[in-house]
């Protein structure tokens, strides 16, 4: 699990190297990491002398802590909030303690204490995935593939629970040294649906920029089961393991497409357009589905159509393709950019020669009224 800098943390809200749980059960190493709504901490398992992860409830916006450990609110107005996402908490590592996969990580113990909740999960040894390709660049295409094919077996698992992760992306994706088995964690904005599909319990609001589907940006806007919602995610993880750099945010993708090198293969690029659609409809529509057209892209036949397609073949002299119409509703889309779609389709020098035009046909005209 990788350790973040001291300097990323406020340390005067963590608990105190060698701070004890449970009567002397657990004792406190480091902090690992702190979110918006916990701090996971590196510690040990006094009785069975083993290292574990500890993730403490501790809501940065409403919480602090006094010298005896114990959360304290920053006002006494916030106590209901703080008891609706304590709960939520809670109810997360009940959900995960349920999940049993080895691609999953997982929760052993659940309890109470300093005015707050914990739960203990397994320690990963290993890295996580954003940093292994900030630390070596770019992951070969076979090893993204291996990769992001084994994540979506541990999605397609949760998915058939009928519960989804919502913060698929690298940074929760740990590689663990000993099998190089990736491990998914951090469940914090999971949410759990019931046999008819609808949800049962609220959703924490927050996204991942680059990972985020459009419709995490809108407050309420995924009320049934949405398995596309991680199909686009593990997309977009799958995008920044072959090409090193975080895909584009989801409200530029309407506009700009997204450009790819031709050196991948144009069944990986198929896969990441089609699971990286805007319209949660037009995406590929399950995790299976995902793990199917990437490891074998003869399996659809949308997949080939998209292979074969000639507008792609004139873009490969330049090196890099742009997916851009098919992908966006034409309703989603600027005046602007559908004017340059109809005049210059996918050439990309065109609709840079027509944008500059204009613009020095309205710089031109500025200067002109100016003399006259």
């Amino acid at each position: 699990m990788h350790l973040i800098d001291d300097s990323q943390l406020n340390k005067s809200m963590h608990l105190k190297q060698n701070a004890e749980l449970q009567n002397g059960k657990y004792r406190i190493a480091r902090a690992l990491g702190q979110g918006g709504f916990g701090i996971t901490y590196l510690a040990e398992n006094i009785l069975l002398g083993n290292q574990v992860a500890i993730k403490e409830f501790f809501s940065k916006d409403y919480c602090g802590r006094n010298t005896t450990s114990h959360l304290t609110l920053g006002t006494e107005s916030n106590r209901e909030t703080v008891a609706k996402l304590k709960d939520r908490f809670l109810k997360e590592a009940r959900n995960i303690a349920k999940l049993d996969h080895p691609g999953i990580v997982r929760v052993f113990d659940v309890f109470e204490e300093n005015d707050t909740a914990y739960y203990v999960m397994e320690y990963i040894h290993g890295e996580n995935l954003n940093e292994i390709v900030k630390q070596n660049g770019p992951l070969p295409e076979d090893k993204a593939i291996k990769y992001v094919t084994e994540v979506g077996s541990s999605l397609e698992y949760i998915h058939s629970k009928n519960m989804t992760h919502f913060d698929v992306k690298p940074a929760n994706i740990i590689i663990r040294k000993k099998d190089d088995l990736p491990i998914l964690i951090d469940f914090g904005l999971s949410k759990q649906y019931d046999s008819k599909g609808d949800a049962t319990s609220t959703m924490m609001q927050a996204v991942s920029h680059g990972y985020s589907p459009i419709e995490l940006y809108n407050a309420g806007a995924i009320q049934v089961f949405s398995p596309q919602t991680d199909v686009y995610s593990l997309g977009a993880t799958l995008y920044y393991l072959v090409t090193g750099a975080v895909p584009p945010h989801a409200s530029v993708l309407i506009d700009k497409g997204i450009y790819l090198s031709n050196s991948f293969s144009k069944s990986l690029q198929c896969v990441i357009i089609q699971s990286m659609k805007i319209s949660r409809e037009r995406r590929i529509k399950s995790i299976s589905d995902f793990i199917k057209l990437l490891t074998n892209p003869e399996s659809s036949i949308e997949t080939q159509q998209i292979i074969h397609n000639p507008k792609i073949s004139m873009e490969e002299s330049s090196g890099y393709i742009n997916y851009n119409s098919p992908d966006v509703e034409d309703d989603d889309r600027t005046f602007y950019c559908r004017f340059l779609d109809r005049l210059c389709g996918d050439r990309q020098w065109a609709r840079d020669l027509v944008t500059t035009l204009i613009l020095v046909g309205l710089v031109g005209g500025v200067f002109l009224l100016k003399f006259l």
